[in-house]
């Protein structure tokens, strides 16, 4: 006597889940990307604290989000440099959303050593001021992805919170 085993039709597809599952996941998982990264632009530098060793600074960045869904930045960090050499650093110390086509602004304290620049100060022309850039990146998304991004311009000084103080 031989007994025939016959699977039923929920048996075959119970045992198939696991492929439609690998082959559905990375496609869902791109809706949580955005599509196009934010764009940062830097609105001012205000000074925190001043010591001799070292200074704090709060950088105002505006974010703004080109996509259809929100941004929900988690973490994320910035580093200011000033003729090419890092003059600050910091964290981002508290989570933003950022609207879908919308905007926010973003304040990070940089904390730093800008003593190194004062022997740059006399060489700055009034109208050139100090070339700078701001590199960093913002935490995002289910798998903590990094959207990075960097924002270029000149400082004039003296630093103010109006916005003629900073120029793209």
């Amino acid at each position: 006597m031989t007994i025939v085993a016959r699977s039923s039709g929920f048996t075959q597809w119970f045992r198939r889940w696991p492929t439609l599952l690998l082959v559905a996941l990375p496609l869902s998982a791109c809706s949580a990307f955005p599509v196009h990264h934010p764009k940062v632009q830097l609105l001012g530098i205000q000074p925190e604290s001043v010591g001799l060793v070292s200074q704090t600074f709060l950088l105002s960045l505006k974010v703004s989000n080109p996509n259809d869904r929100a941004l929900h930045a988690r973490a994320g960090e910035a580093r200011l440099y000033v003729r090419d050499r890092q003059v600050a650093y910091g964290l981002l110390d508290k989570p933003v959303d950022v609207p879908a086509y919308g905007s926010a602004t973003v304040n990070i304290p940089v904390t730093g050593n800008f003593l190194t620049l004062l022997g740059d100060l006399g060489s700055v022309s009034a109208r050139a001021g100090l070339p700078y850039a701001v590199k960093g990146y913002l935490v995002t998304g289910m798998l903590d992805m990094r959207i990075p991004f960097t924002v270029t311009g000149a400082l004039h000084l003296p630093l103010s919170p109006s916005p003629s103080a900073v120029s793209p």
